[in-house]
């Protein structure tokens, strides 16, 4: 019984099948380009892959790859990568230039700009490679030259030509099609994400300059941030931090995918740099020197400048700490004097509600008393006694004293009752 598949299983098998170079004969011409596609142009493209192309007597077409071959010999490869297409047209020394001619052209006439082209020419007989040297206009002064896997070696001066193609020899080497096919492949690729790597200095050398303008804005403001000159509100140098890390953002954005782009392309050209087992020949300027040469600095440059990017973003991050700490700090100092003012308010209304009490107590007894009063008027009224006025003033101090420690109590449980509110 089969068990059942996860849903991405098939597509990682086809991932590993799906960058296959084709068999390359021992005596043939490759034409390779590697263009950047715009999303405009890809319905352009498609409709080249799927209708307007020359005749193919064995063709396959997947979403990001397609193949095809002539009896002639001919073979075509396209692959869609991420940001780029690859085109590849190997053609036979046996094919004659009527039969290459319409298949050349289709792919010179492909969409989108060119950002490596190559003529690879594979020879069975490396003796007269001083031939194929002048032939092509191979620069000596710029040759590169090396040995690589299978034995197979190398020349170029890497230039471009006035067709817009670079030149490439290779000698044929003792290895079967498809192993050979192999090797030229990681060779092409060299090349290709080499170039791809490289793309990334232009943008730091475009956007270095507003970085070292923005450093050193960020450098003045974190200055009066520490100097706190009088006159100068929190809130404002807030505002200008934020427009620096507004301008900081921008240049991120502007500058991310490329500089990973650039890091993962570096990373790939030393794999396949060390995948061709290079050995350079004597008094030659050997592939590894001349792709290091530029490349490394190129991509260290890009590396340090995201750090630069970083630590700027870093820097910004802790000087509105500051900022928010000093503003956190005055707030707190507000609040103190706020709650100052609050508890003298609340003793200048304890103080007059003592004294409202005080003054409530005399105007309860007199009403009291008065009460009481009428009270012994009435009784002396109805039977001859003592005198009413040295009754009232005999009752009076009590029923202050009786008035006063009724408050008293009352109030005094009020405060207890708070009290266990607040708990």
């Amino acid at each position: 019984m089969r068990p059942t598949d996860h849903p991405l299983r098939q597509w990682a098998v086809d991932e590993m099948h799906l960058r296959k170079f084709a068999p390359v004969p021992p005596a043939c011409e490759i034409y390779q380009a590697v263009r950047l596609l715009p999303a405009s142009d890809q319905a352009a493209e498609d409709s080249r892959l799927m209708g307007d192309k020359p005749d193919f007597d064995d063709w396959m077409l997947r979403e990001r790859y397609a193949s095809g071959s002539h009896k002639s010999g001919i073979k075509f490869l396209w692959e869609r990568h991420s940001e780029a297409r690859t085109i590849t047209l190997i053609v036979p020394e046996s094919c004659t230039h009527d039969e290459s001619a319409p298949y050349i052209q289709w792919l010179q006439d492909w969409v989108g700009p060119v950002i490596r082209a190559t003529r690879a020419f594979i020879i069975s007989d490396p003796e007269n490679i001083d031939t194929y040297l002048d032939t092509h206009e191979i620069d000596r002064r710029e040759l590169v030259c090396s040995d690589i896997n299978g034995g197979i070696r190398i020349w170029s001066d890497f230039g471009i030509r006035s067709d817009g193609y670079g030149r490439l020899i290779a000698s044929a080497g003792d290895v079967s099609d498809v192993e050979r096919g192999r090797i030229i492949q990681r060779i092409q690729e060299l090349g290709n994400y080499r170039n791809m790597a490289l793309l990334g200095l232009p943008v730091v050398q475009e956007f270095g300059p507003q970085a070292d303008r923005l450093e050193k804005q960020l450098s003045e403001h974190a200055e009066r941030v520490a100097l706190a000159k009088e006159g100068e509100k929190d809130d404002d140098l807030l505002q200008e931090l934020i427009e620096i890390s507004s301008k900081l953002e921008v240049i991120r954005s502007a500058t991310s995918f490329r500089l990973s782009a650039t890091a993962a392309y570096a990373g790939v050209t030393a794999d396949r740099l060390e995948a061709l087992s290079i050995k350079p020949v004597s008094n030659l300027q050997s592939l590894t020197e001349f792709t290091e040469r530029r490349l490394v600095p190129a991509a260290r440059t890009c590396s340090v400048f995201t750090e630069r990017l970083a630590r700027i973003a870093e820097r910004i991050s802790r000087v509105m700490h500051t900022l928010d700490v000093r503003v956190d700090t005055r707030i707190k100092e507000q609040n103190l004097v706020l709650t100052k003012r609050m508890e003298r308010s609340i003793q200048l209304q304890f103080r007059l509600q003592s004294l409202v009490e005080g003054l409530s107590v005399i105007a309860a007894a007199y009403y009291l008393v008065g009460l009481i009063a009428f009270v012994v008027k009435g009784v002396s009224a109805s039977s001859a006694g003592i005198s009413t006025d040295v009754i009232i003033g005999l009752i009076t101090f009590p029923v202050i004293l009786l008035i006063y420690a009724f408050v008293h109590r009352t109030r005094g449980t009020v405060l207890k009752e708070s009290d266990l509110d607040s708990h």
